[in-house]
């Protein structure tokens, strides 16, 4: 097995910074889970900070815990809309 380099390390990073979150969200699935460190060949001590960063984002509500369910690719269902004008009557009686 070759000896694979750490994207971090070949960056140069020495700190992660828990407010840079779009090199955060590139560790982090479609699922907002922490990516494996057998998927992304970080460090291990890298990983262990990279986790760390991103446990402190979410705190700080910077990134998401979980995904919003709202928000989904499915089709929008239909809103059925009365066109017709509704008739309201007043009355003055009390009743």
């Amino acid at each position: 097995m070759a000896k694979t380099t750490c994207p971090i390390e070949a960056l140069g990073i020495k700190n992660i910074d828990y407010k840079d979150t779009t090199f955060l969200r590139q560790y982090i699935t479609k699922f907002n889970k922490i990516v494996p460190r057998y998927y992304s060949d970080v460090a291990l001590k890298n990983q262990r900070k990279l986790a760390q960063a991103i446990k402190r984002a979410r705190y700080m509500a910077l990134l998401p815990y979980i995904l919003n369910p709202r928000a989904t690719t499915a089709a929008p269902a239909k809103i059925l809309v009365n066109t017709a004008p509704v008739a309201t009557e007043k009355t003055d009686e009390l009743i």
